[in-house]
């Protein structure tokens, strides 16, 4: 246990180190939510990762369920204990050795007016400093902070830096382990279940896919507007995760949530008869959605060794997942076009219009009150 000159001397020691070796650390927004950083050099790891305050247990002295300066302080070996418990970071594959532990800290995230009267925060940055006997190689990590009811569906994006070399990985609950730099193929697996899982659990995405496909004009149409949507979401994507365009999602999210609203009242007003002209809606539709598709990309980055690949991995994976869902919901229209009378299913399309457009509705004052 470092006395409390010695802690302040390892601060300034620490915030010292995460400059010269460009760790992506600030003093007022020490670690994004939900992110953290590892810099490679030499024999050493530098972390630098966000904790969410609900994967932890004892601290909590004032009860209000958050965690302050004071806190930290108070119980910084019972904390680090879990930490290590939480934290696994191997040299040479998962069963390579362990790192030793030479420094720690743990610094509020997001300080602010209050935090000197005690005010707590949900989170707060780990900083710690591994070291093996020899140069680190193939490293592997192992996080098991999303076992509380209270960070269930969270999710940690680290990334590792090794000179000019970055990649990263998404870790969670069910997939809480990684072996970094194992070459294209886990870079192309990882990148795939990404890209599936951004598009299948966006549900705007899929409530405009919905939306333009509920109007049931046919195969013809159907393939004509999946394909435009696809063709320019792919557009914007790549554009946006390469750096070549850039749109604040401030601007980008309330703009997709208005894009279902323009759809649904197409729908209501025209219905069948836009089949016509709506490709073009949905591709000027479609780059919108690229671009909050990519904001996934743009904020966690790219795997630098294997950047086109990875980019490509990502597209391939929202493909797959926009397949499976168009799939499942042509399937559904043609059964209940078959087995409902025809009369209701003008009803069908106008009510499944009007809950659309609702919905899109809310997304968007929610997202521009924001």
């Amino acid at each position: 246990m470092m006395s409390g000159k010695s802690w302040r001397w390892g601060r300034l020691v620490w915030l010292m180190l995460c400059a010269m070796l460009a760790v992506p650390v600030a003093w007022a927004h020490l670690m994004p939510s939900g992110q953290g950083a590892i810099r490679l050099v030499g024999d050493s790891a530098y972390v630098t990762v966000a904790v969410p305050v609900a994967a932890l247990a004892g601290f909590d002295d004032n009860h209000d369920g958050l965690i302050n300066a004071a806190e930290i302080n108070a119980h910084r070996d019972m904390l680090s204990m879990q930490l290590n418990a939480m934290f696994e970071l191997r040299s040479n594959g998962p069963h390579g050795p362990l790192g030793r532990v030479l420094f720690e800290d743990m610094l509020l995230s997001h300080p602010g007016p209050g935090t000197e009267q005690g005010q707590g925060e949900a989170e707060f940055a780990l900083l710690r400093r591994y070291q093996w006997d020899g140069p680190v190689t193939a490293p592997y990590i192992s996080v098991r902070m999303f076992h509380a009811d209270a960070t269930a569906g969270k999710r940690l994006a680290l990334q590792v830096i090794r000179g000019d070399e970055t990649e990263l990985a998404v870790l969670t609950r069910e997939r809480h382990a990684h072996q970094y730099f194992a070459g294209p193929w886990a870079v192309f697996q990882d990148f795939t279940r990404l890209g599936a899982e951004h598009i299948l659990l966006g549900p705007d995405h899929l409530l405009f896919l919905l939306t333009v496909l509920v109007v049931g004009a046919g195969w013809r149409y159907w393939l004509a507007v999946v394909t435009s949507f696809t063709v320019a979401h792919s557009i914007t994507l790549v554009a946006s995760a390469l750096g070549y365009v850039s749109a604040p999602s401030a601007v980008v999210e309330p703009l997709i949530a208005a894009s279902i609203v323009l759809m649904a009242l197409d729908n209501l007003w025209r219905g069948p008869a836009s089949a016509r002209h709506r490709p073009w809606l949905v591709f000027a539709c479609g780059l919108l959605h690229g671009l909050g598709i990519a904001t996934v990309l743009v904020e966690m980055g790219l795997s630098s060794g294997n950047r086109a690949l990875s980019l490509f991995a990502f597209n391939v994976g929202v493909e797959l997942g926009q397949v499976a869902f168009v799939s499942a919901v042509l399937a559904l229209l043609v059964l209940v076009t078959r087995r409902l009378p025809a009369h209701w299913q003008p009803r069908l399309m106008r009510g499944g219009s009007a809950v659309a457009a609702a919905t899109g509705a809310w997304w968007l004052v929610e997202r521009i009150v924001a």
